[in-house]
């Protein structure tokens, strides 16, 4: 018995992601150029993340090397 054997049928079962084709190949299909098209498939953002988002990467960048509070204690004392 493999591997998909184990599987649950509805996992092993899903279809495969198909990616959107790419922005440039879009662009040359339609004689347009990729800086005049804003491509809102495969769930992209085309304003890109927001600078909160960046400054809250760049802080937790020094700390990935360990394992989050999987307790939230942090979280906890400060809804308690």
């Amino acid at each position: 018995m493999g591997l998909p054997d184990k599987l649950n049928p509805l996992l092993r079962d899903l279809p495969v992601y198909q990616p959107g084709r790419p922005l440039e190949e879009v662009a040359r299909e339609i004689g347009s150029s990729p800086d005049h098209l804003i491509k809102l498939a495969s769930n992209e953002n085309p304003l890109g993340p927001s600078p909160k988002a960046v400054a809250a990467m760049e802080n937790a960048a020094g700390e990935m090397n360990r394992y989050p509070d999987g307790n939230v204690f942090y979280l906890r004392e400060h809804l308690s």
